[in-house]
Protein backbone atom coordinates (compact mmCIF):
# COMPACT_ATOMS: atom_id res chain seq x y z
CA UNK A 1 0.00 0.00 0.00
CA UNK A 2 1.15 3.59 -1.30
CA UNK A 3 1.61 5.97 1.10
CA UNK A 4 -0.59 9.06 1.27
CA UNK A 5 0.69 11.83 1.95
CA UNK A 6 -0.66 15.43 2.92
CA UNK A 7 0.71 16.96 -0.50
CA UNK A 8 -0.89 14.30 -2.38
CA UNK A 9 -4.17 14.76 -0.83
CA UNK A 10 -3.72 18.51 -0.63
CA UNK A 11 -2.89 18.18 -4.77
CA UNK A 12 -5.33 16.71 -5.48
CA UNK A 13 -7.99 18.54 -3.93
CA UNK A 14 -6.84 21.86 -5.27
CA UNK A 15 -7.00 19.61 -8.57
CA UNK A 16 -10.45 18.01 -8.24
CA UNK A 17 -11.86 20.81 -5.96
CA UNK A 18 -13.47 17.62 -3.72
CA UNK A 19 -13.28 17.71 0.28
CA UNK A 20 -10.12 16.34 1.49
CA UNK A 21 -11.52 13.62 3.33
CA UNK A 22 -12.86 12.15 0.06
CA UNK A 23 -9.84 12.83 -1.96
CA UNK A 24 -7.78 11.36 0.99
CA UNK A 25 -10.11 7.37 0.25
CA UNK A 26 -10.06 8.24 -3.39
CA UNK A 27 -6.10 8.00 -3.32
CA UNK A 28 -5.76 5.37 -0.55
CA UNK A 29 -8.03 2.82 -3.29
CA UNK A 30 -6.42 4.06 -6.15
CA UNK A 31 -2.86 2.80 -4.48
CA UNK A 32 -1.47 6.86 -4.61
CA UNK A 33 -2.41 6.94 -8.25
CA UNK A 34 -3.45 10.10 -8.58
CA UNK A 35 -4.78 9.82 -12.05
CA UNK A 36 -7.12 7.02 -10.95
CA UNK A 37 -7.64 9.08 -7.77
CA UNK A 38 -9.15 11.77 -10.30
CA UNK A 39 -11.22 9.11 -12.16
CA UNK A 40 -12.72 7.70 -8.82
CA UNK A 41 -13.68 10.87 -7.36
CA UNK A 42 -15.41 12.30 -11.29
CA UNK A 43 -17.42 8.63 -11.35
CA UNK A 44 -18.34 9.14 -7.69
CA UNK A 45 -19.01 12.93 -7.71
CA UNK A 46 -21.33 12.63 -10.63
CA UNK A 47 -23.27 9.75 -9.03
CA UNK A 48 -24.06 12.45 -6.34
CA UNK A 49 -24.83 14.96 -8.60
CA UNK A 50 -27.55 12.63 -10.53
CA UNK A 51 -29.22 12.37 -6.92
CA UNK A 52 -29.33 15.71 -6.55
CA UNK A 53 -30.87 16.97 -10.14
CA UNK A 54 -34.79 17.15 -8.26
CA UNK A 55 -33.58 19.19 -5.40
CA UNK A 56 -34.51 22.77 -5.24
CA UNK A 57 -32.11 25.54 -6.36
CA UNK A 58 -33.41 29.02 -4.65
CA UNK A 59 -30.00 30.61 -4.84
CA UNK A 60 -27.45 31.40 -7.81
CA UNK A 61 -26.70 34.68 -9.64
CA UNK A 62 -28.23 36.70 -13.00
CA UNK A 63 -25.65 37.22 -15.75
CA UNK A 64 -25.73 39.76 -17.89
CA UNK A 65 -23.56 41.05 -20.83
CA UNK A 66 -24.19 44.22 -22.85
CA UNK A 67 -22.22 44.96 -26.24
CA UNK A 68 -20.64 48.26 -26.87
CA UNK A 69 -23.30 50.58 -28.72
CA UNK A 70 -25.84 49.27 -25.81
CA UNK A 71 -28.00 47.85 -28.67
CA UNK A 72 -27.69 44.43 -27.54
CA UNK A 73 -27.65 42.47 -24.55
CA UNK A 74 -28.40 39.11 -22.86
CA UNK A 75 -29.14 37.74 -19.53
CA UNK A 76 -29.04 34.35 -18.11
CA UNK A 77 -30.43 32.47 -14.88
CA UNK A 78 -28.16 30.19 -13.22
CA UNK A 79 -29.53 28.51 -9.91
CA UNK A 80 -27.52 26.42 -7.08
CA UNK A 81 -29.06 25.11 -3.56
CA UNK A 82 -27.25 27.32 -0.91
CA UNK A 83 -25.63 30.67 -0.72
CA UNK A 84 -21.89 29.88 -0.70
CA UNK A 85 -22.50 27.98 -3.54
CA UNK A 86 -22.89 30.90 -5.47
CA UNK A 87 -20.12 32.61 -4.38
CA UNK A 88 -17.26 29.83 -5.31
CA UNK A 89 -14.90 30.75 -8.19
CA UNK A 90 -16.67 27.54 -10.20
CA UNK A 91 -19.94 28.01 -9.97
CA UNK A 92 -18.53 32.20 -11.22
CA UNK A 93 -16.73 30.91 -14.32
CA UNK A 94 -19.15 28.42 -15.47
CA UNK A 95 -22.04 31.47 -14.88
CA UNK A 96 -19.63 33.49 -17.29
CA UNK A 97 -19.17 30.70 -19.79
CA UNK A 98 -22.91 29.93 -19.81
CA UNK A 99 -23.77 34.14 -20.13
CA UNK A 100 -21.15 34.03 -23.12
CA UNK A 101 -23.39 31.17 -25.24
CA UNK A 102 -26.32 33.83 -24.16
CA UNK A 103 -24.94 36.55 -26.13
CA UNK A 104 -23.80 35.17 -28.88
CA UNK A 105 -27.53 33.39 -29.39
CA UNK A 106 -26.30 30.11 -29.20
CA UNK A 107 -28.82 28.91 -27.58
CA UNK A 108 -29.38 24.86 -29.22
CA UNK A 109 -25.85 24.64 -27.32
CA UNK A 110 -27.95 24.75 -23.68
CA UNK A 111 -29.24 21.33 -24.88
CA UNK A 112 -25.68 20.23 -26.44
CA UNK A 113 -24.09 17.36 -24.83
CA UNK A 114 -21.39 18.84 -24.28
CA UNK A 115 -23.27 21.51 -21.72
CA UNK A 116 -24.90 18.97 -20.36
CA UNK A 117 -21.64 17.05 -19.58
CA UNK A 118 -20.00 20.53 -18.32
CA UNK A 119 -23.14 20.60 -15.79
CA UNK A 120 -22.70 17.24 -14.59
CA UNK A 121 -18.99 17.58 -13.70
CA UNK A 122 -19.49 21.14 -11.87
CA UNK A 123 -23.17 19.28 -10.52
CA UNK A 124 -20.51 16.97 -8.80
CA UNK A 125 -17.48 19.31 -8.02
CA UNK A 126 -19.80 21.99 -5.88
CA UNK A 127 -21.66 19.03 -4.81
CA UNK A 128 -24.84 20.38 -5.45
CA UNK A 129 -27.57 20.79 -8.26
CA UNK A 130 -26.91 23.54 -10.74
CA UNK A 131 -29.37 24.64 -12.84
CA UNK A 132 -29.70 26.74 -16.70
CA UNK A 133 -33.14 28.04 -15.67
CA UNK A 134 -34.12 30.91 -17.79
CA UNK A 135 -32.08 32.88 -20.71
CA UNK A 136 -32.62 36.32 -23.32
CA UNK A 137 -30.92 37.68 -25.66
CA UNK A 138 -32.81 41.40 -27.03
CA UNK A 139 -31.03 43.41 -30.12
CA UNK A 140 -33.20 46.79 -31.12
CA UNK A 141 -33.11 49.84 -31.56
CA UNK A 142 -32.65 51.28 -27.72
CA UNK A 143 -31.62 47.79 -24.96
CA UNK A 144 -31.05 48.37 -21.40
CA UNK A 145 -30.82 46.22 -18.61
CA UNK A 146 -31.02 46.05 -14.70
CA UNK A 147 -29.42 43.82 -12.14
CA UNK A 148 -30.01 44.50 -8.48
CA UNK A 149 -27.79 44.71 -6.15
CA UNK A 150 -28.07 41.02 -4.99
CA UNK A 151 -27.72 39.80 -8.39
CA UNK A 152 -31.14 38.04 -7.74
CA UNK A 153 -33.27 40.23 -9.99
CA UNK A 154 -32.58 41.28 -13.66
CA UNK A 155 -34.75 43.11 -16.12
CA UNK A 156 -34.12 43.55 -19.67
CA UNK A 157 -35.79 45.73 -22.07
CA UNK A 158 -35.99 46.64 -25.81
CA UNK A 159 -37.41 49.70 -27.72
CA UNK A 160 -38.03 50.10 -30.81
CA UNK A 161 -38.31 54.05 -31.97
CA UNK A 162 -39.93 55.82 -34.92
CA UNK A 163 -36.79 57.98 -35.38
CA UNK A 164 -34.09 55.05 -35.30
CA UNK A 165 -31.26 58.17 -35.31
CA UNK A 166 -32.33 58.97 -31.28
CA UNK A 167 -31.60 55.74 -30.39
CA UNK A 168 -28.42 57.48 -29.04
CA UNK A 169 -30.42 60.19 -27.18
CA UNK A 170 -30.03 61.15 -23.31
CA UNK A 171 -33.69 61.03 -22.32
CA UNK A 172 -34.45 57.84 -24.40
CA UNK A 173 -32.12 56.19 -22.37
CA UNK A 174 -32.93 57.39 -19.06
CA UNK A 175 -35.96 56.53 -20.12
CA UNK A 176 -35.14 52.84 -20.60
CA UNK A 177 -33.18 52.73 -17.99
CA UNK A 178 -35.99 53.82 -15.26
CA UNK A 179 -38.50 51.37 -17.35
CA UNK A 180 -36.09 48.42 -16.12
CA UNK A 181 -36.58 49.70 -12.25
CA UNK A 182 -40.10 50.29 -12.85
CA UNK A 183 -40.44 46.31 -13.85
CA UNK A 184 -38.15 44.97 -11.31
CA UNK A 185 -39.91 46.62 -8.38
CA UNK A 186 -43.69 46.11 -9.50
CA UNK A 187 -42.83 43.05 -11.25
CA UNK A 188 -45.70 43.32 -14.25
CA UNK A 189 -46.53 40.59 -15.90
CA UNK A 190 -47.18 42.30 -19.45
CA UNK A 191 -46.83 45.41 -21.49
CA UNK A 192 -50.20 46.19 -21.69
CA UNK A 193 -53.47 44.85 -20.99
CA UNK A 194 -53.98 43.57 -24.95
CA UNK A 195 -50.87 40.65 -23.82
CA UNK A 196 -52.00 40.18 -20.56
CA UNK A 197 -52.90 36.57 -20.79
CA UNK A 198 -56.90 36.01 -20.57
CA UNK A 199 -56.58 32.98 -18.33
CA UNK A 200 -54.19 35.01 -15.38
CA UNK A 201 -57.03 37.77 -15.53
CA UNK A 202 -59.48 34.90 -15.50
CA UNK A 203 -57.95 33.46 -12.62
CA UNK A 204 -57.92 36.66 -10.76
CA UNK A 205 -61.84 37.42 -11.31
CA UNK A 206 -62.37 34.01 -9.75
CA UNK A 207 -60.91 35.00 -6.97
CA UNK A 208 -62.22 38.37 -6.41
CA UNK A 209 -65.96 36.75 -6.92
CA UNK A 210 -65.16 34.31 -4.20
CA UNK A 211 -64.14 36.66 -1.65
CA UNK A 212 -67.18 38.44 -2.49
CA UNK A 213 -69.40 35.78 -1.60
CA UNK A 214 -67.06 35.61 1.64
CA UNK A 215 -68.05 38.43 2.62
CA UNK A 216 -71.71 38.61 5.18
CA UNK A 217 -72.35 42.03 3.49
CA UNK A 218 -72.49 40.76 0.26
CA UNK A 219 -74.98 38.01 1.27
CA UNK A 220 -78.24 38.87 -0.32
CA UNK A 221 -76.95 40.64 -3.48
CA UNK A 222 -77.99 39.15 -6.89
CA UNK A 223 -75.40 37.26 -8.74
CA UNK A 224 -75.94 39.71 -11.87
CA UNK A 225 -74.90 42.35 -8.90
CA UNK A 226 -71.71 40.53 -7.90
CA UNK A 227 -70.43 39.90 -11.51
CA UNK A 228 -70.87 43.61 -12.29
CA UNK A 229 -68.80 44.63 -9.37
CA UNK A 230 -66.33 41.96 -10.36
CA UNK A 231 -66.11 43.26 -13.68
CA UNK A 232 -65.67 47.04 -12.23
CA UNK A 233 -62.37 44.92 -10.46
CA UNK A 234 -60.81 44.45 -14.13
CA UNK A 235 -59.02 48.08 -14.04
CA UNK A 236 -57.36 47.48 -11.07
CA UNK A 237 -55.76 44.02 -12.08
CA UNK A 238 -54.63 45.62 -15.27
CA UNK A 239 -53.32 48.54 -13.21
CA UNK A 240 -51.14 45.90 -11.28
CA UNK A 241 -50.19 43.47 -14.05
CA UNK A 242 -49.60 45.98 -16.94
CA UNK A 243 -46.77 47.83 -17.31
CA UNK A 244 -47.66 51.05 -19.07
CA UNK A 245 -51.13 50.95 -16.85
CA UNK A 246 -49.02 51.20 -13.64
CA UNK A 247 -47.89 54.03 -11.20
CA UNK A 248 -44.61 55.10 -12.25
CA UNK A 249 -42.36 55.11 -9.06
CA UNK A 250 -40.61 57.65 -9.07
CA UNK A 251 -43.30 60.37 -9.72
CA UNK A 252 -47.44 60.90 -9.41
CA UNK A 253 -48.31 59.60 -13.09
CA UNK A 254 -48.48 56.53 -14.93
CA UNK A 255 -45.96 54.78 -17.25
CA UNK A 256 -47.63 55.37 -20.09
CA UNK A 257 -47.71 59.18 -19.68
CA UNK A 258 -44.16 58.93 -18.72
CA UNK A 259 -43.51 57.39 -21.81
CA UNK A 260 -45.47 60.00 -24.01
CA UNK A 261 -43.44 63.14 -22.35
CA UNK A 262 -40.41 61.56 -23.26
CA UNK A 263 -41.52 60.86 -26.72
CA UNK A 264 -42.92 64.76 -26.82
CA UNK A 265 -39.83 65.72 -25.65
CA UNK A 266 -36.98 63.69 -28.08
CA UNK A 267 -39.21 64.46 -31.10
CA UNK A 268 -39.97 60.47 -31.57
CA UNK A 269 -42.54 57.53 -31.20
CA UNK A 270 -41.49 54.68 -28.42
CA UNK A 271 -42.39 51.53 -28.18
CA UNK A 272 -42.33 48.79 -25.76
CA UNK A 273 -41.38 46.14 -27.95
CA UNK A 274 -40.55 43.22 -24.77
CA UNK A 275 -39.25 43.05 -21.63
CA UNK A 276 -38.07 40.07 -19.31
CA UNK A 277 -37.92 39.87 -15.40
CA UNK A 278 -35.68 37.39 -13.90
CA UNK A 279 -36.02 36.55 -10.67
CA UNK A 280 -34.22 33.79 -7.89
CA UNK A 281 -36.07 32.49 -4.44
CA UNK A 282 -38.50 34.84 -3.08
CA UNK A 283 -39.83 38.37 -3.87
CA UNK A 284 -37.45 40.60 -3.25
Amino acid sequence: MAEITAKMVADLRKSTGSPMMDCKKALAESNGDFEEAVKILREKGMAKAAKRIGNETNHGRIFCRVSDDNKTASMLKLTCETEPVRNTQEFLNFGEKMSAIAFNGDFSKFESEEINTELTEIRAKLGENISIIEYERMEGDVVSHYIHSNLKVGVLIKLSLGDKSKSSNAEIIELAKNLTLQIASLAPKSISSDDLDPEFVKGELEIIKAQLKEDPKNANKPENILEKIVEGRKGKIFAESCLLEQEYVKEKMFVKELISSVEKSAGTTIKIDKFVRFQIGAQQ
